[in-house]
């Protein structure tokens, strides 16, 4: 099977994620946004964009799945890879099912998560179908890498994680789930390497992700803010702003990591976070144990 340079290096110990294990794990404590005004206090505007996050992986980590399974013939004989791959889905099957339960009670509350849902599974479904093959793993690799800045944002900086996700109901579901985007931040890209996607179809992959699927996040953000206009005072602007300035998630930190996605050379190990996943593995051992008796992914 060819593959490139850095796939080869990857594959052979010189990269970070060469050996990682991608476990799946259980999170024993369930999220409760039920007695709660606004997910991040005081602030409906980042709230609403936090329930729209929320409210889009479901649908977008079941796409994920079914671009990285289109390409199993092309990880057959790489069984380091294989067994990432089916952490991977295990990871993101999880994921799904965690964040579905926190979008009921969020629908409770008023946020539109159940609108946000089925248009991201209409949009992800259109991608599926687009020529070439590779398109739609390319798709996932550049969506993995912003996963993996969120991930890095929410564990790697206090003031973010606590500005975003300090309520008590929603930070371990989100710590845990950062947790593992970093873990399995390598997969994506790695099969997509695999499977034969060239720069070209990377680039294209990119431009898809930012254009349709972030795209489509900041409008459905900007529709929530407009249809919830009457209860966003300037007190809560002014919160929103104070809030903007204390955090990694919409800055030129992350646009700086987003767009490095570009870089001819970039693998997602050149930021080695390793520390980082050991630090909260440990930190998430109670709430989040490995889940031994899994089967299959």
């Amino acid at each position: 099977m060819a593959v490139t340079q850095t796939a080869t290096k990857a594959r052979n110990g010189h990269r970070p994620s060469a050996d990682r294990e991608i476990p799946v794990r259980r999170l024993e404590v369930t999220p409760d946004a039920s007695g709660t005004d606004w997910i991040v206090p005081g602030d409906p505007i980042f709230s609403h964009l936090l329930a729209v996050l929320s409210a889009v992986f479901p649908r977008g980590e079941d796409f994920f799945v079914a671009s990285v399974r289109r390409h199993r013939d092309a990880i057959a004989e790489d069984p380091k890879l294989k067994a990432q791959v089916k952490g991977f889905i295990g990871q993101e099957a999880m994921h799904g099912r965690e964040h579905r339960a926190l979008n009921a009670q969020l629908a409770e509350l008023g946020y539109a998560t159940v609108r946000a849902d089925r248009i991201i599974g209409e949009i992800c479904d259109f991608i599926l179908k687009l020529p070439p093959e590779t398109l739609a793993i390319a798709v996932t690799a550049a969506a993995e890498h912003f996963t993996g800045l969120l991930g890095e944002a929410a564990l790697g900086d206090e003031s973010t994680r606590n500005t975003l996700f300090g309520q008590e109901a929603i930070e371990p579901l989100i710590c845990w789930h950062a947790l593992e985007e970093l873990e399995h931040k390598n997969v994506a890209f790695d099969v997509m390497v695999a499977a034969g996607a060239g720069y070209p179809v990377r680039a294209a992959g990119f431009a898809v992700t930012t254009g349709v699927l972030a795209g489509y996040i900041v409008f459905e953000w900007g529709r929530c803010l407009v249809g919830d206009r009457r209860q966003i005072k300037l007190g809560h602007v002014r919160k929103f702003v104070s809030d903007l300035r204390r955090q990694k998630l919409l800055s030129g930190w992350s646009l700086g990591k987003a767009v490095s996605y570009l870089r001819p050379g970039f693998h997602p190990d050149d930021t080695d976070t390793d520390a980082l996943v050991a630090e909260w593995r440990e930190r998430l051992a109670e709430i989040a144990p490995i889940n031994t008796d899994r089967k299959s992914a």
